[in-house]
């Protein structure tokens, strides 16, 4: 099977499932709620602020897929969602607290994501039809 196949079925999967995407905003509500002594040490300073973006390309990806016509405020509830979790660490209990630089990260993140939606995806797709 050509590549370019199994790329699109992927796609496509993603596109009609916007369950996964759900699940994925849970996953990052999860890992955020996690206690700080708990999570280990990162391998180098700021790691922290690429899983926040990388968390963040991946949510953008998926809602974008699921709901394409819907961008400008996937985006905005993005950046929200991610703005959202760092008030929520701040009342946590324990070991978390709020941090601009992750909610400028989560940002980044679902920009990266709007961009890799729309300058690779939907080009990808394009070309096949």
């Amino acid at each position: 099977m050509q590549i370019s196949i199994i790329l699109e079925r992927f796609i496509n999967f993603f596109a009609k499932n916007s369950w996964i995407a759900i699940v994925w905003t849970l996953v990052i509500l999860a890992v955020c709620t996690w206690p700080g002594k708990d999570i280990p040490d990162p391998p180098f300073p700021n790691f922290d602020k690429l899983v926040h973006g990388g968390m963040f390309v991946v949510w953008s990806v998926l809602w974008l897929l699921s709901y394409p016509a819907k961008s400008k405020l996937i985006i905005i509830l993005g950046m929200s969602y991610g703005l959202g979790i760092e008030f929520y660490q701040q009342i946590l209990p324990f070991d978390r607290t709020f941090d601009w630089w992750d909610a400028v990260a989560d940002s980044v993140g679902v920009l990266l994501g709007f961009g890799f939606k729309t300058l690779i995806l939907d080009r990808y797709l394009q070309r096949l039809y």
